[in-house]
């Protein structure tokens, strides 16, 4: 298989993974009990980390050692907060993980937007985590951490169409 290919394949597992993310609380989630609903998060997020794999290949070229740590870092958050009701770190793990996982997408997009791809998601995760800081220091846990997870799962979106739309493997 070629690289656009698998880059393509990575973009529509993105955006797969995102539309699941966003329709899941209205329209899955109501109709499940427990231990189901977490088939669906494992889904998603494995979705999504295939679309991570993808705009690492993509971007891998340019980038820095700061974007690979960030990479690993938020790859490292995925998987913690997929573990977290093992509660490693006590009962903050989810959001210790989550915050994790947010962190190193930050990181990874300072360097997305130093090498100049995939800008427009970068953007999205860093406006994310800054309306997320913004929801904890109102502490409001409701409507802004809504826009913030909007955010981060638009960037995905957004990440998910450029790699659909990849006409050869970005340098």
């Amino acid at each position: 298989m070629d690289n656009r290919t698998v880059l393509r394949l990575a973009g529509a597992a993105t955006i797969v993974g995102s539309a699941i993310d966003v329709v899941a609380p209205f329209l899955i989630y109501p109709r499940l009990v427990d231990p189901q609903p977490h088939l669906v998060y494992v889904t998603i997020d494995l979705l999504l980390m295939i679309g991570m794999l993808g705009v690492w290949s993509a971007s891998r070229r340019s980038a820095s050692a700061l974007g690979l740590a960030g990479f690993v870092l938020a790859l490292l958050g995925v998987m913690l907060v997929r573990t977290s009701s093992a509660e490693i770190f006590g009962a903050a793990s989810y959001m210790i993980a989550s915050s994790l996982w947010s962190i190193g997408m930050v990181i990874w997009a300072v360097d997305l937007l130093r090498a100049k791809v995939f800008r427009i998601s970068a953007g999205l995760w860093i406006a994310a985590l800054v309306i997320g800081l913004a929801g904890l220091a109102v502490k409001d846990h409701g409507p802004i951490a809504h826009v913030a997870k909007m955010s981060f799962i638009l960037g995905f979106i957004v990440a998910g169409l450029d790699l659909v739309r990849t006409r050869e493997a970005r340098s």
